[in-house]
């Protein structure tokens, strides 16, 4: 049979579009089979997040309000619950203002039913630390000044207060019997929780350190004038009727 230029190269063509097209099928046949393997990943059902924590009141709340269903809510509380139970055989860490850690008291308190108060889980160290260095601040104001001699009196008794409760800890001691200690120390501070207590005493501090940094016990470098600050009376109305 004689040879065809013409037909070699049909044949060619032929062989090279069914190549091709064979190689095209088999490529969109495997892009397929990934969309469907993608697809079918994508509907299987994939495993709850692990449950974090909250640490504080107001991520328990968000926690709670963002639940679906009640039965959302009760695995919430049924976690909690858990947690707290853990909590009691290793009490979370604490720090003191200054980072220094402080030793858990056993604690198991997860809110103070007050938004925005967060439980201390180390009230008494916290405490006596603060009132020392405020005892401590205090040395560099004259002993002469009221506002020494005044927060000395009060820093001073507190303490005492405080150590007491803090050298009362017993080992194994009972969460109940802790919260017991911690209401007690509560009461005799004259607050409503001791973690009030623990504010009002890193404030005070604070203050000193202004107290020192504005030296507010020296002269005023302008002097009130004659009479500014005497003390002044409204005089009764004499249109009033007496009875």
């Amino acid at each position: 049979m004689p040879f065809s230029l013409s037909t070699a190269a049909r044949r060619s063509r032929s062989l090279i579009s069914a190549s091709s097209q064979s190689s095209s099928g088999s490529h969109l046949l495997h892009h397929s089979s990934t969309l469907i393997r993608a697809k079918y990943a994508s509907s299987v059902s994939q495993p709850p997040p692990a449950f974090e924590v909250p640490k504080t009141e107001r991520e328990v709340a968000d926690m709670l309000a963002k639940a679906g269903s009640n039965e959302e809510r009760k695995r919430i509380f049924d976690a909690l619950k858990g947690v707290q139970e853990v909590a009691a055989k290793v009490p979370p860490k604490a720090r003191g203002p200054a980072g220094v850690h402080l030793i858990p008291i056993g604690r198991t308190k997860l809110t103070t039913n007050q938004t925005g108060v967060d439980v201390h889980h180390s009230p008494f160290e916290s405490l006596s630390k603060t009132y020392q260095d405020t005892l401590k601040a205090l040395e560099k104001i004259p002993a002469s000044t009221v506002y020494r001699q005044a927060v000395h009196s009060t820093t001073r008794n507190n303490l005492e207060i405080i150590k007491k409760y803090l050298s009362a800890a017993v080992p194994g001691e009972t969460a109940d019997a802790v919260e017991q200690r911690v209401k007690a120390a509560e009461n005799e501070l004259e607050v409503e929780m001791i973690e009030k207590a623990i504010e009002q005493a890193e404030d005070e501090h604070q203050l000193v350190l202004k107290m020192i940094e504005y030296k507010a016990w020296q002269e005023l470098e302008e002097k009130p004038a004659p009479g500014q600050w005497d003390y002044f009376e409204i005089p009764a109305s004499t249109s009033y009727p007496k009875n």
